[in-house]
Parts: C-alpha cells; structure tokens; sequence
C-alpha cells in the first residue's frame, strides 16, 4: 500500500481528490494525477467571452461562420434539418425537447398522441412491430415514412429524441447518409436531410433531482458509479464520431438549462440560426404541443423550474465554474477502478460544452 497521498485539494469541486490508499503501479498515480490537473485546469478555462448583449447582437445581426445551415432560401430549396436528440435515458432530454419545441421553426413527434415524452421509438414499436432499441433499426427510410406522418414536414427542422439513439449515433447517421428519401417527403417538396446532433450531459451531482437516478443510487453508488461512467463514454464516442466525420454536433451541459440559460440560447441560436423564438419560459399546451398520452413529465416552464432551485442548496453546484463540489456523498468512489476513466470524461464533456465557436 501506498503513502496516504492528496492528489489535489481545491475547494468547491465535485472531484476534489481525497487522501487514497491503492495499490497500484507508480505509473497508474501518474495517469490519475496528470487527469485531475488537466481536469482543475478546464474547470478554471471558462470561457468569459459571453456577455449579456452577446444574445442580444445575435439576434439582430444574424450568426457566424459556424452555422450549421443558411437560412436563405432553406425552405426553397427543399431542405430540413433531422435534428436529434443524444443524452442517456432519464438525465434530461426531455428539457432540450422542450425548449426546442418552444420555437415555431421545430416540429416534433407528439402528435402520435401515445409515444411516451414524444419520443420516436413508441411509433415503430407500435406501427411497424420494431424493436425499441435504435441500434437495430437497419431501414431508416420506413423509420423517416413513419414519422414523416406526425411531423409538419413545412418546418425547417425536424426533431426526434429517443435516449436509445445513444448507443447506435454511428449506426444510424450511416444508414442515414445513403437513404432514399421517402415518398411522404418527396411529395412535401422536400429533396434533401442533413442530420445534426445535439448532445446532452448531465454533471454527477444534478443526479438529485431525477427520481430514476435516486432510485439507482438507493441501490448502491458503486453500481450507479460505474452507469455513469458507461454513460459518459457512451456521450464522448459519439461526439468524437460526428465531429470527425464533419457533422454538425452541440454538446450541452444540461445544468446549463437551468442556471445559464441566456448562454444556452447563445449556443443553440449559432448552432442552428433558423431556430427563431426559442423561449424558456415556454410550456407545452396540453391538446396542442402536447397530448395526455403523452405523459408529459415537466410541469413548468424551464425558466420557472430553474429559478425554483438554488444549485449550491440542491445539488453542490458551482454554476460559475460549472462543476460539483459535494463530495461527502461520493468518498468511496476514489478506490474504484473506474474512477480515472470518470474524471478525464467528466471534464472531456465540462470543457467541449464550454465551445463559443
């Protein structure tokens, strides 16, 4: 056994390294040393380019080099946008889908009526007899002609979040990128998709305010340790993916939804400029936005529920340095072995949701 050893004590952050006892090779201590500081380093990085006008200027003077599409004749010319949604089962999707839904330019698949927080999978379970697990879905093109049933096909983005899409994004952009489009959106005047992807995580700490999580944590830390740490990978493999392959990809910090919520309608409206009117303060209309099959699970606005918690009180958060801090429910996880993998992930997704290109 080694030394007690501090690796590195910085108040106010979830991964403050406490004394450990391992047994381990000289080089492993090195690995997890050279992560943390990498870690503090990114954590300190936060961008300070933002301002309270930065918004404000976007909206009046148009966007930069970075969007994602030209709004310029976009519907002319026969384009959408697939926009889908990326995050692990139960750690927010539902507040992107929200807030993406509050703008007129987004169309969504609730009109099913039945599919479960209007997600895509329910339809080909129930339409087509198909799997709920995205990765086996190998014929995108009857998976567009079914949806394409429930979407305003005039709208310039289409949107469909199913949290299984997080183990198939390689999978599906493939089948996606070689498809025939189908007959319901040939006829709609509609010639061309091009996915994008917008990526959400949720920092370890906020894992309070899911009742899915506090039921895995009730059931032991160490097994909702190591789901994270899959999770979290999960999220990285398909960012690196899209962005290797040129796709246009957002990665959000889900805390940033609730605190920060002027920088993410910053981020969203470079990202995607034909978005107009994204509005926190939006709530579905039940028989309208939404239907009571549906089981619509927010019962707010993402601004209401927002200012309804304070981070530090609810859930050890440093909104300003975007990290956790409250370690005292965490003070076994240092001793697994997983736990390196976790901070380099953490602060991989901390630092790519922290991008103002």
């Amino acid at each position: 056994y080694t030394e007690p050893f501090q690796l590195l004590s910085r108040r106010g952050h979830f991964l403050h390294i406490m004394p450990v006892f391992m047994s381990t090779s000289a080089a492993l201590m090195k690995l997890v040393v050279l992560l943390a500081v990498v870690e503090w380093i990114s954590a300190l990085n936060f961008p300070s380019r933002f301002s309270e006008n930065s918004l404000a200027t976007l909206e009046a003077n148009g966007t930069g080099k970075t969007d994602v599409m030209k709004c310029h004749n976009f519907l002319a010319s026969g384009k959408r946008v697939l926009l889908l949604g990326v995050t692990a089962p139960y750690h927010g999707s539902t507040s992107i889908l929200q807030l993406m839904m509050s703008s007129p330019s987004v169309s969504t698949l609730c009109s099913f009526g039945t599919n479960w927080q209007c997600e895509g999978a329910p339809i080909m379970v129930r339409e087509a007899g198909w799997s709920d697990e995205v990765q086996k879905w190998t014929d995108w093109k009857t998976v567009l002609a079914h949806f394409s049933s429930y979407w305003d096909l005039s709208r310039p983005v289409l949107l469909e979040k199913t949290p299984n899409l997080i183990w198939a994004v390689e999978e599906s952009y493939n089948y996606l990128t070689r498809i025939q489009l189908p007959a319901q959106m040939l006829q709609a005047g509609i010639n061309s998709i091009e996915p994008a992807y917008i990526i959400t995580w949720r920092p370890p700490c906020l894992a309070v305010l899911s009742s899915h999580a506090k039921d895995r944590l009730d059931h032991g830390i160490e097994a909702w340790f190591k789901h994270e740490t899959e999770n979290y990978g999960a999220l990285i493999r398909a960012y690196d993916f899209l962005q290797k392959q040129g796709v246009p990809v957002l990665l959000i910090n889900i805390a940033d939804t609730l605190w920060r919520q002027k920088l993410t309608l910053y981020r969203v409206r470079k990202f995607l400029p034909c978005v107009k009117h994204l509005n926190f303060d939006y709530m579905p209309q039940l028989g309208k936005d939404v239907f009571e099959d549906n089981s619509w699970k927010l019962e707010s606005s993402l601004s209401s529920f927002g200012k309804s918690l304070d981070p530090h009180e609810c859930c050890g958060y440093d909104v300003k340095k975007a990290v956790c801090y409250d370690d005292s429910k965490w003070a076994a996880l240092p001793h697994m072995k997983e736990y390196p993998q976790f901070v380099a992930h953490e602060g991989y997704l901390r630092s790519r949701s922290m991008d103002f290109s």
